[in-house]
Formats: structure tokens, sequence, C-alpha cells
């Protein structure tokens, strides 16, 4: 009478002793597979001509979320990675924090390691919506306001990184071309949910010339396509970082990941160097992005 029984308990057993090696044995995998950095490579064309430049090569990178998980030497394997493609330009699409100034294991070395990136035409950035102040916990903010205000010492380090931040500002670089820094659209750190549009920080700039566009979450795609913008920097969705998100991301976003031409425009997502909430990969990875842009 107990055979069938104690059968049926032992499989139980055995079911759940392999749900949690394989549950173990993932996050194990996913945790180590975070902190390989991938370098990716994409190509695009834009039509237009820019004096004697045939093609710029730019180092798209975002979401670095320094903090908890992410530290001084993923930063200098990030570094060491971003200098050795010669870039013309680097672009730092937000998520550069992880909320909490306080968890940085070194400010000071990590500002000076950012200031090792070597380019052309400099370092950009825009803030996301992780670089203002919040509790985290378990590595998930709580207590979230779109007012909610950021840390004045994360522009101090900024400023100290030789990264040049634009909020809603647009800059012509060596008279060459324009990039535009948008404010993030779900928390700017202003304490305002406002922000200008892509049609308002646009609408002065000389169309003939290529225009980049920093903005953190890619979203409103057909809105920079209409406002004459030519490639669109965005990093935010981590491609879903790990199951079940990376079956989720592809449909809350036109562009979830990679080069995406929408119209005239491109948008270019990048997968990010840093991790948010569980420190673990699967299925994705951290990642900066090479972008050579071609004009003609």
């Amino acid at each position: 009478m107990g055979g069938p029984l104690i059968r049926t308990k032992t499989g139980v057993t055995l079911l759940a002793v392999l749900v949690l090696g394989g549950s173990f044995l993932s996050t194990l995998y996913g945790a180590v597979h975070a902190k390989k950095i991938k370098t990716s490579f994409h190509d695009i064309t834009i039509n237009k001509q820019v004096d004697d430049l045939k093609e710029m090569k730019v180092v798209l990178i975002a979401d670095l979320h320094l903090g908890y998980s992410v530290g001084s030497k993923d930063m200098q394997k990030m570094v060491d990675r971003i200098n050795k493609q010669d870039p013309d330009l680097v672009v730092l699409a937000g998520d550069i924090f992880d909320n909490e100034y306080e968890a940085l294991d070194d400010p000071k070395h990590l500002s000076e390691t950012l200031h090792q990136i070597q380019s052309k035409y400099g370092t950009y950035a825009v803030y996301g919506n992780h670089d203002v102040k919040e509790t985290l916990v378990a590595g998930f903010s709580i207590g979230a306001s779109k007012k909610a205000l950021r840390d004045p010492r994360m522009d101090e380090f900024m400023e100290k990184a030789g990264i040049t931040v634009l909020e809603d500002e647009s800059e012509l670089i060596d008279q060459k071309f324009y990039l535009v820094g948008r404010l993030d659209e779900e928390k700017n750190g202003r304490g305002t949910s406002k922000r200008k549009s892509i049609e308002e920080l646009t609408a002065d700039l000389d169309q003939t010339k290529p225009l980049f566009v920093m903005n953190h979450e890619p979203d409103e795609l057909r809105e920079y396509d209409k406002a004459s913008v030519d490639v669109l920097f965005s990093g935010h969705t981590h491609a879903g970082q790990f199951f079940p998100l990376t079956i989720v991301q592809p449909f809350a976003w036109k562009n979830y990941w990679g080069v995406k031409k929408i119209g005239d425009m491109y948008s270019i997502v990048t997968s990010g160097v840093g991790v948010y909430g569980p420190n673990i990969r699967v299925g994705t990875d951290s990642e900066i992005m090479v972008v050579t842009v071609h004009f003609e």
C-alpha cells in the first residue's frame, strides 16, 4: 500500500532538487556573466555630408549603475575597451548611478577612471531615471517619485570625470554635427516632471548638419523621425537582462535593443554595462556598442 506513495514523494523530492539546483546554477552563471563586458559593432549611413569627414566612430555606453554591484574594477575594464576602439565620440545614455551615491565603492577613483576615456570630440552624457536620490531595497528603488531630486554630488562627480552632461541642451561640436541631450521623461532629477519636446530642442538647429540625440529611454521614436533627428542613442532596457524580461521587452519597446531604422532616423539601443536589481545577466550581455556612422 505504501509503495506508490513513497515513489511519489521521491519523485517530488527529486524534482524539487532539480529545480533548486537549476536555479542555483543559473544564478551563479548569471552573476559571472554579468561581469563580462562584450563589444558589439554596428554600421549606419546617413544622407548628410560633413566637411572632410567620411565617417566617425561613436561609442555608446549606458546603464553603468555604479553602486552596489558595479564598481571600480568594472569601470576600468569598460574604459580600457572604449579606448581600444580609438573613438571619435563617446556618448553615455543615462543611469550612471544606482540611485544612492553613498553606494559608490570609491568615488574619487571612479571619477578618475572615467576621466581616462579618450576620444576626439569628448565624452557626453544624459541622466536616466536612476540618477536621482532614492532608497534601494534588494536592489530595487522604493518610494519612487517623478519629482525625485538628484544628489548634487552626482553633478560634481561627472564634472571631475570630464564628462559633459546635456540637460535639454544642444551643442554644435567642432562646427560639424549637433549633439542634443534630453532630460529623462520619467525622473529628470529637477523636482519637476516637465521637459522640452524634441521639436523645441531642434527647431533652431541647422538641419543640413548631422543631428544626434541622447535620451535614456528609447521612447517616442516617431517623434524623433519627424523632428529630422538622424540618430537617437539610448539605453534603459538592459535588453531584458534576464528571463522572463528578455521575452517582455520586445513587446514593450519599438526598439528594445540594437539598431532599428524608423523612417529616416536610426534608433540605437545598448543593453548597458551594468545591472539593475539582481546582479545577474542571463540571455543578454553587458556591452559597449561601437557605431560607425558613414556620411554620404
